[in-house]
């Protein structure tokens, strides 16, 4: 029953992928989205409450991917931003799209990520601000702006770069010598 579930869930977001290339989140009803994905609406609505209970239990599994990715105790920093980036290169597609709807915030999702790396850091401040030399607020609002702005370019522009090759352009960026001490 758990297999069936799963292959279903999955099915349901490759539907929804497929969509969001000629529609916007908006115009995507849950007929469209079901007959797409080849199950009943009693089936969609056997998992979810409603397409907002489907968009935030998509987001939510999307953040616990990748907060798992982070807390692997196997990588250091480098190894698990490039698995962030494979992760969001193996996914292309459906990042590209949420990327740039802001029904998603996915710029704020990464801005918060950012911060919260930046804060777990104690020496990030500084190395940040004597990085840009401004006061530490706009030099971290700066910083992260910045990173948030490249990955997100980057996923809407179809991943060119290798996540090896993109987290060397990160880690060469001005103020990354926090990131590379952890």
């Amino acid at each position: 029953m758990q297999q069936r579930q799963t292959t279903t869930k999955v099915d349901i977001k490759e539907a929804f992928i497929q969509l969001l290339a000629t529609k916007s989140v908006e115009d995507i009803s849950i007929s469209q989205l079901t007959k797409k994905a080849g199950v009943n609406r009693s089936t969609f609505y056997l998992h979810y409450l409603d397409k907002q209970d489907f968009l935030e239990q998509l987001r939510e599994e999307t953040l616990r991917i990748v907060r798992t990715i982070l807390r692997k105790e196997t990588f250091n920093q480098q190894e698990r931003l490039e698995e962030v980036l494979l992760y969001f290169r193996e996914n292309i597609s459906f990042f590209s799209e949420i990327a740039q709807n802001p029904m998603f915030h996915f710029s704020d999702n990464i801005r918060t990520f950012l911060l919260g790396m930046i804060e777990s850091t104690p020496r990030s401040r500084t190395i940040i601000v004597d990085a840009y030399h401004m006061p530490e607020r706009y030099a971290v609002t700066m910083y992260v702006s910045g990173l948030t702005g490249l990955i997100v370019d980057w996923i809407v522009n179809g991943a060119q770069e290798t996540p090896q090759q993109l987290t060397k352009i990160i880690l060469d960026s001005p103020g990354m010598e926090w990131f590379k001490e952890k």
